[in-house]
């Protein structure tokens, strides 16, 4: 006679079914899991609008800003151009200044030596001294010509007031009434602007 193994007496069957362990996780039913991914969901797309209306806010400062700085910029140049365009022109204007200072302190030096040549008799002119007097009265007529300093056209010409100082008039016939006849101190321009009038008498009509 067979003898057949007890199953229950068995240690190494395994039951099919154990009770579950206190730390094991439990599985979710499937309806919960659905119903907790709409509500994160739901929250993120709540906070989506603050976060893009932040952010532009944000960049509409930024943006303002900026501009502001850019105009504050572009207005510091602008006034850095303007001051070194005022000091260049200052520098020029005292430098003009300065050279048309000294042309007025050399001009009577000039006329001098025209007195003391055209007061020469010829002999004297001749002579090593006259000589250097005519160097030197050439030298400075160049050194004022370098200078752009010319002499203003007087004898014979129609007084000007911008060019000529009456100093006296005299009658004569043959010089039209109004016009030069004599120069008792030439004049001078510098460029375009006269620096020194010419002294003249005018012509008047002749008595009777």
């Amino acid at each position: 006679m067979n003898v057949q193994p007890d199953p229950v007496a068995d240690p190494t069957s395994v039951p099919s079914s154990a009770p579950p362990t206190a730390g094991a996780s439990q599985p979710q039913p499937d309806g919960a899991a659905s119903a907790s991914a709409p509500g994160a969901a739901g929250a993120a797309s709540d906070d989506a609008p603050e976060d893009v209306e932040t952010l532009q806010r944000e960049l509409a400062e930024l943006s303002q800003k900026a501009d502001e700085y850019l105009r504050l910029a572009q207005r510091s140049q602008a006034d850095f151009v303007n001051y070194r365009r005022r000091v260049e022109e200052e520098r020029v204007q005292q430098a003009q200044n300065a050279s048309l200072s000294y042309i007025l302190r050399l001009l009577p030096i000039v006329d001098d030596f025209e007195r003391a040549l055209a007061n020469a008799a010829p002999e004297d002119l001749e002579s090593n001294w006259g000589k250097g007097l005519l160097l030197v009265e050439r030298n400075l007529r160049a050194l004022l010509a370098s200078d752009d300093v010319q002499r203003l056209p007087a004898e014979g010409a129609l007084f000007d007031p911008r060019e000529h100082e009456a100093v006296g008039s005299q009658p004569t016939a043959e010089v039209p009434e109004g016009h030069v006849v004599h120069v008792i101190r030439p004049g001078y321009r510098k460029g375009d602007r006269v620096i020194r009038p010419a002294q003249v008498i005018v012509a008047s009509p002749p008595a009777g």
